[in-house]
């Protein structure tokens, strides 16, 4: 049966599985209700069994009854060419052993998911097919109770294989089934204490014991199911005369973005086939709705999110009717627009010692304002802004340099930035600690704007005296510039000067610069913002390119405040540069998001604008600008590169990699399938789908 799929594994089609409705359209996994995990309760009631602890305790726990159902989807393709299954139903009914007396509800979610496959064929002919599971699933035994504010977190208990599930060992202290005792060796975890919440407590030593309603947790155990599911070719039909939809969305939608996609039928575009939407949960409209494809097969809608949305994420379904079937595409991304039609962002550091950097950007909805300036004050006014006012830049960010006298013992300061944007007054105020003992001072001398080449110049003066021979080396942030000579040696009377030559094709583009020396082994530096551009080619090339499903398993090493740590997650990056569905390129076109995500840990790089991008033939992209850093990590502006490597299987390495003033840095390398939409090339080629 079906020779077609068996020649397609014999080209070097790959076997893929992943999760689905009943219509075949993917689901992740770990989304509440996209596996059906849920208790079966028998008539009689939970079956009581004995069991006896490691310590020797004989308990008395519940017979739990666990099923899990949903459907998986098989996919076979070469880069040119896919064939996918029917969806496959599967069901497995568990048992388990838990603290769960009567009254009790049981929470089941699913923690981890692993899908594997493999298509059996015999004499170039489609046999049978074989899928195997893996599914981590968290279940708690819950009930609602009375319990006093004051708890501690309770913590799962050991269970089967220690390698696909996490484990910890325990079991609840407060099960009334014999659990009182702890006469075990094994630590036990404190879960919250049932109070006597009918009688109101009398006050003692102005201690109040509150009483609130919550959920108990009575048991709590991770399991792992491993399923193994064999079907006949007759029973699995693959279609491999395959109509698709593709959907590309960006990482995060600030207020308003683009949806774009196509449709084809074995890389034939699809014209006039009705597209609907739908966003899950349902924070933001699309338009037009439906949407039709026009004779290239594709399609292009608007996303608006209502101010006052609070960044969410969001799953986007775009779904068609080619040929009586109905085929569908899901991506992820992160909305959000704030209450303020525009937004003045500013940072700065919790302390400054002689110099310091303060920045930020001004955007409208999705749009950054360039042009603004942002005038500085500050209370008390002991500290120097350079340049005040300051101006933002292409991307809307602006930076500038606090000069702090020597002398001044160490004293908070406010400093307040305010801007007028299209008759909208702005400001925004941040505390920090300024200080400066040193009794070396170093100027610099840059002008306000520096176009292709600027000449940099300085002094150096220690108690008020020329400092000969002194080493001055120079920096700049974002990296976009070179420094010659670098370092510069100062002269008798204490100056300084070297060139600072910005690469072509640089748009206006807000910069600090950094002079640093060391004098006695004390650092002495200083900080001046400007702008820097040298007008070019604005689009050496364009490129679309995005993660298929808008997520992918990543491993991210961040430094924060010089510490480092290591986040296990998922991640999506996008970037659309230059990019237009014609034979041009389109200047006005840029945008690139990272976000990543990992337990309950968000760290986003939003509104990217790119300072240079680059292009080798259709399998490397690459882009450098800044972005907005947002999330429960990191703030402020980013100098961020993103690149994109293809190999002939559609599967892309990606990098990024982002850092701050302060040195703060995010970093990651993973391997993801590419959105088929993915395009990268010059500015006269026509973009097509990869594959096709």
């Amino acid at each position: 049966m079906n020779p077609e799929l068996c020649e397609l594994l014999a080209g070097g089609g790959m076997t893929s599985c992943f999760l689905a409705d009943e219509n075949g359209n993917p689901l992740d996994p770990l989304s509440p209700g996209s596996i059906l995990c849920e208790e079966i309760k028998p008539l009689g009631g939970r079956e009581n069994v004995t069991v006896i602890l490691p310590n020797g305790q004989e308990v008395t726990l519940q017979k739990v009854m666990i099923r899990k159902s949903g459907y998986i989807v098989v996919e076979v393709k070469d880069g040119s060419k896919t064939c996918t299954s029917e969806p496959v139903s599967f069901c497995r009914v568990e048992s388990v052993l838990l603290c769960a007396p009567e009254g009790t509800e049981i929470s089941c979610k699913i923690s981890k998911f692993n899908c594997f496959s493999c298509v059996n064929c015999q004499g170039g002919f489609y046999e049978s097919l074989e899928i195997f599971l893996d599914i981590c699933q968290d279940i708690q035994v819950v009930a609602d109770v009375k319990v006093e504010l004051s708890v501690e977190l309770c913590e799962p208990r050991d269970f089967l294989q220690p390698d696909f599930c996490p484990r910890n060992v325990s079991l609840p202290p407060q099960c009334d089934l014999g659990f009182g005792s702890q006469e075990s060796t094994e630590e036990l975890p404190t879960l919250v204490t049932r109070k006597d919440c009918s009688t109101p407590k009398p006050r003692v030593s102005q201690v109040e014991h509150i009483c609130v309603n919550t959920q108990k947790v009575y048991d709590w155990i991770l399991q792992q199911t491993n399923l193994e599911i064999r079907k006949r070719a007759e029973d699995v039909p693959f279609i491999c005369e395959r109509c698709r939809i593709e959907l590309f969305v960006d990482a995060e939608v600030f207020c308003e973005g683009e949806i774009a996609g196509n449709v084809v039928c074995e890389c034939e575009p699809v014209a006039g086939a009705v597209v609907f939407f739908t966003v899950s949960p349902n924070v933001a409209t699309i338009s037009p709705e439906p949407a039709v494809t026009g004779p290239d097969g594709s399609f292009v809608a608007t996303i608006t999110v209502p101010e006052g949305t609070d960044p969410t994420a969001v799953t986007i379904t775009a779904t068609t009717d080619v040929n009586d079937r109905i085929v569908s595409d899901t991506e992820s991304t992160i909305v959000f627009c704030p209450e303020e039609e525009c937004l003045l962002t500013f940072f700065g550091p919790s302390s400054i010692d002689c110099t310091g950097m303060i920045s930020g950007r001004i955007s409208c909805g999705n749009d950054v304002i360039e042009g603004v300036e942002i005038t500085f004050t500050a209370d008390p006014d002991i500290v120097e802004i350079d340049p005040n006012p300051a101006t933002t830049d292409e991307a809307g960010n602006y930076f500038a340099g606090v000069i702090v006298p020597e002398g001044t013992p160490p004293t908070d300061v406010e400093i307040t930035a305010t801007a007028t944007v299209e008759g909208q007054i702005l400001t925004e105020t941040i505390i920090t600690n300024v200080f400066c003992e040193q009794d070396c001072e170093l100027t610099l001398n840059v002008s306000d704007n520096i176009v292709c080449e600027g000449d940099i110049t300085g002094t150096i003066f220690c108690d008020d005296l020329p400092v000969e021979d002194a080493e001055i080396t120079f920096s700049i942030f974002p990296n976009i510039g070179t420094f010659t000579p670098n370092p510069a040696i100062s002269e008798a009377d204490g100056t300084f000067e070297t060139t600072l030559s910005i690469p072509e094709g640089t748009p206006p583009t807000a910069v600090m610069i950094t002079a640093t020396t060391m004098i006695d082994g004390a650092i002495v530096d200083m900080m001046v913002g400007t702008i820097v551009e040298c007008p070019e080619v604005e689009c050496p090339c364009k490129f679309r390119i995005g993660v298929q499903g808008g997520a992918a398993p990543a491993v991210v090493e961040i430094t924060d405040n010089g510490s480092s740590d290591t986040l296990e997650g998922t991640i999506n990056v996008t970037a659309v540069q230059c990019f237009t569905a014609s034979p041009m390129c389109n200047p006005a076109v840029d945008n690139f998001n990272v976000a990543f995500g990992s337990d309950g840990t968000t760290i986003n790089f939003t509104q990217g604008r790119r300072i240079e991008i680059e292009c080798e033939g259709n399998s490397f992209a690459r882009v450098l600008g800044t972005a907005r850093a947002q999330g429960n990590v990191f703030s402020g502006i980013f100098e961020v590169e993103i690149t994109l490597s293809i190999d002939d299987m559609n599967m892309g390495t990606w990098t990024v990699f982002a850092t701050n003033f302060a040195g703060d840095t995010f970093s990651t390398t993973f391997t993801a399938e590419v959105n088929p939409m993915t395009f990268i090339g010059d500015c006269d080629d026509t973009p097509t789908l990869l594959g096709c």
